[in-house]
């Protein structure tokens, strides 16, 4: 019968890895052989694979196939396998975490821890899947993963992973190729093997003759050994601060450039001289006035004096009887004129 090769990719809910390496491959089978590629072209051939195991929550479910992600793997296997995906053996790569059946190790799946509570997928591949982190990021989105380590065992995680038929008719069963793991929070680390406290130590024992719990008389254990010696870091070098250098002043410059030949005209424009301040005023003198022509002639004889009795009229303006006897007038010409009465 030829397989329909259906490939389908999921990515997983939040879950928590509980067993597995991300960075060792496995080199060995169940039985300790080399692993080998079973089928196709390369059957025969040496393989490496990168198994791990994938917790995730139950959420009341009856079964694993009502789930969202497992109703796709459910159908892959049915589509691939028609006829031996309804056998009990059919190699689903899933674990009900509650079980108490032993697997092929012996190992019961509700004794192991992470398990109870859980479905756990298979995962598997030939090549190491890609590994990212939102842890830290500042945009919500994956940064890579580089170092070696970063995502353990107990880890909580998310897996894209591509699901698909194994083409092999004699054990069918599906692949549950993982492609990218996405760390999302830290738990607490699983390790893996059996613990100290469920292997047996000390029961049942009986000490043979001659053994002691203390240690035997001139027996000093080797003291532990000493620390790896360290040397101080050196201190810090500071050179001292230089002494500031006594200033002094750069020598003249021997080279004296020439005045330059030419000379610029002096500007034609030249402004005008102060005004010289005034002389101090001095009113013009006097004109001189002629005498009148009878100031300069030579003085007349004085006039006779006026008889007593003779009085001048107001006609007279004043004048005294000389003025007009030096004038010429007679007694009878002042009286006929007025002058004098």
């Amino acid at each position: 019968m030829t397989q329909v090769n259906t490939v389908v990719n999921i990515t997983t809910p939040v879950g928590r890895i509980v067993w597995g390496d991300l960075y060792d491959p496995q080199t060995k089978d169940f039985d300790g052989k080399p692993l080998t590629t079973k089928t196709g072209p390369q059957a025969g051939q040496a393989r490496v694979d990168y198994p791990f195991g994938f917790a995730i929550p139950k959420r009341g479910e009856r079964h694993w196939a009502e789930t969202d992600w497992g109703a796709k793997i459910w159908a892959v296997g049915h589509t691939a396998f028609p006829a031996q995906a309804q056998r009990p053996d059919f190699a689903w790569k899933i674990t009900d975490g509650d079980s108490t059946t032993p697997n092929k190790k012996n190992r019961v799946p509700n004794t192991q821890e992470g398990f109870p509570g859980h479905w756990v997928l298979r995962f598997g591949s030939g090549f190491a899947p890609n590994l990212f982190t939102l842890l830290g990021t500042q945009d919500g989105k994956p940064a890579a993963l580089i170092e070696k380590g970063a995502i353990q065992s107990g880890y909580y995680c998310q897996v894209n992973f591509n699901v698909q038929g194994n083409n092999n008719q004699n054990n069918a069963g599906i692949y549950l190729n993982h492609n990218m793991v996405c760390l999302l929070a830290y738990g607490p680390v699983i390790r893996s093997g059996p613990s100290p406290d469920a292997v047996g130590f000390g029961q049942g024992v009986q000490l043979p003759p001659g053994a002691s719990a203390a240690p035997p008389a001139g027996f000093n254990p080797a003291p532990p050994a000493p620390a790896p010696y360290a040397p101080p870091a050196p201190a810090a070098y500071a050179p001292p601060p230089a002494a500031a250098p006594a200033y002094a002043p750069p020598p003249a410059p021997a080279y004296a450039p020439p005045a330059p030949a030419y000379a610029a005209p002096a500007p034609a424009y030249a402004p005008p001289a102060p005004a010289p301040a005034p002389a101090p005023y001095q009113p013009p003198a006097p004109a001189a006035v002629p005498p009148h022509p009878a100031m300069s002639a030579a003085p007349p004889a004085p006039a006779p004096v006026a008889p007593a009795g003779r009085q001048m009229t107001a006609k007279a303006a004043g004048q005294p009887y000389e003025v007009f006897a030096g004038a010429g007038w007679t007694d009878d010409a002042l009286r006929a004129h007025g002058y004098m009465i």
